[in-house]
């Protein structure tokens, strides 16, 4: 590819980029559903999410629990202990049979996650685009990954599939 700026060439490139998944050892699970069902879901249809999602700024007791967590995890894996971690934003949805979620990527923040609060049999996993890496609907596990990098949720073969996920950057105050 050639840029329109004078002496700037671009390309692509296939970097190896860090994702963290693994099971949270948190009990939280029997409470993220209990908050999943007390939510509203104003965005039902209306985002990349092709399914029954929540307002942007989901925060419970348990969500919360979960994302200090979750941060704390990012600063053990990336090595940045002094590095200040702000939730920018999160929700819930929920798919039924059917339900997708586009392509995307949440640019310009530094973190995404998913949590899989609920994953019957069928469940469409986690789809990382440019790899077609598909990462499995596990209950209770959660990805971390760099929020520019493009993914998907596959039509969804199961009833009640619930997720929680959110984004995360860096506090600059």
């Amino acid at each position: 590819m050639k840029s329109t700026q004078k002496n700037i060439d671009s390309g692509l490139v296939t970097e190896n980029l860090l994702i963290i998944s693994g099971i949270c050892p948190l009990n939280i699970n029997e409470q993220m559903i209990k908050d999943a069902k007390k939510q509203s879901y104003p965005n039902t249809n209306k985002t990349n999410v092709k399914a029954k999602m929540t307002g942007w700024h989901v925060s419970t007791p348990t969500t919360n629990k979960l994302v200090d967590w979750i941060k704390k995890v990012i600063m053990e894996e990336t090595d940045t202990p002094t590095t200040k971690y702000e939730l920018v934003d999160s929700w819930f949805a929920h798919y039924n049979k059917g339900d997708y979620t586009d392509n995307h990527a949440h640019y310009p923040q530094l973190w995404s996650f998913v949590y899989f609060v609920k994953s019957p049999p069928d469940s469409a996993p986690l789809v990382l685009t440019t790899s077609q890496t598909a990462i499995p609907a596990e209950q209770n596990r959660v990805v971390i990954f760099p929020s520019w990098v493009y993914h998907f949720v596959p039509d969804n073969n199961a009833n009640n599939r619930i997720i929680f996920s959110g984004n995360i950057g860096v506090d600059l105050r």
